[in-house]
């Protein structure tokens, strides 16, 4: 696992909740931003991996990995969206390692460029932290909802 350098999570969490709520800047497919928080899933069976992207604003978009363009969804409401930036500054500064792959993999990144840091886990595993838990529970969601 990559550790970012130089990034101050918890600064940009804070600064992320005060641009979520001032009608922030609308990123487009072009201007996605460099730093972000990145989730998905994977399938160990196929080898299919999705991963949605989350800008600051709430903005939602997936990366093709077959065309390297990006597609847009419905924006991430704003709660949401607060509580995912939350929950991965909180495993960010607690050092959370939670890294386990299943058969049915989900994950969660933040990235600036090529820096990263990352966390995996088993859908399936009996002993999920809390957090973790309401973390996935709340992208199954987005999963459902951002709707291809």
């Amino acid at each position: 696992m990559m550790k970012t350098s130089g990034i101050s999570l918890w600064g940009f969490t804070i600064a992320s909740l005060l641009l979520i709520s001032c009608n922030s800047k609308k990123f487009t497919r072009e201007s996605i931003p460099e730093l972000r928080i990145e989730f998905g899933y994977m399938n160990q069976k196929t080898g299919g991996t999705k991963t949605y992207i989350l800008a600051e604003n709430g903005q939602l978009f997936q990366k093709s990995t077959i065309t390297d363009r990006y597609t847009e969804y419905k924006k991430v409401r704003e709660k949401d969206a607060e509580f995912i930036y939350s929950t991965v500054d909180q495993m960010k500064q607690s050092n959370n390692t939670i890294y386990t792959i299943g058969e049915e993999t989900h994950f969660v990144r933040i990235r600036k460029g090529v820096n990263l840091q990352e966390w995996k886990w088993d859908v399936n595993a009996a002993n999920l932290p809390e957090d973790i838990k309401k973390l996935d529970a709340l992208l199954v969601k987005i999963f459902e909802k951002k709707i291809d």
